[in-house]
């Protein structure tokens, strides 16, 4: 059997100690090019205690270069945030689209129904209902009107073929 090279892997730690020093990306590659006896990554990848040691390396860098410039780590939130707000934005137009169309449909059936006349007949037993029901439906005082965006409105002399 081959002896074990570094087999209280103090080299190993004086090479990850070194790395973190010098705040290179600890890999298994770069841990094996700065070994002085070790020149392959499978004798760290296939050695557990080698492996945790470096892996052990690898948190403790992160938490250093976290605490050191904590901008690097936000970063990638404040992506990660302008994302999510974008998808949100997008889901609100999608809703904002839904309800204009069903709107129009209701304003459709109302007037193949007869019209106002026809909608007023109809609301008549359902008056007390709908003022009870009003003032929970209109916005708060205290709310803020955010102007939607429109398209551009054709002129009623061009049609759309």
């Amino acid at each position: 059997m081959k002896p074990k090279l570094d087999p209280s892997n103090l080299e190993l730690s004086r090479v990850l100690d070194a790395l973190l020093a010098a705040d290179t990306d600890i890999t298994v590659r770069e841990v094996s090019r700065n070994h002085a006896s070790l020149h392959n990554a499978s004798a760290f990848t296939r050695n557990p205690e080698r492996m945790e040691m470096i892996t052990n390396a690898q948190a403790r860098q992160k938490q250093l270069r976290g605490a050191l410039n904590p901008h690097f780590a936000q970063s990638k939130s404040l992506s990660d945030k302008l994302a999510q707000a974008k998808d949100a934005n997008d889901l609100l137009g999608a809703q904002l689209k839904a309800l204009v169309a069903s709107h129009a449909a209701c304003i459709q059936a109302v007037m193949k129904a007869g019209g106002l006349n026809a909608l007023e007949r109809f609301w008549h037993d359902y008056k007390a209902i709908g003022e009870a029901v009003r003032p929970a439906a209109m916005p708060s005082e205290h709310a803020e009107v955010i102007p939607l965006k429109t398209s551009k409105k054709r002129s009623p002399g061009k049609s759309s073929v």
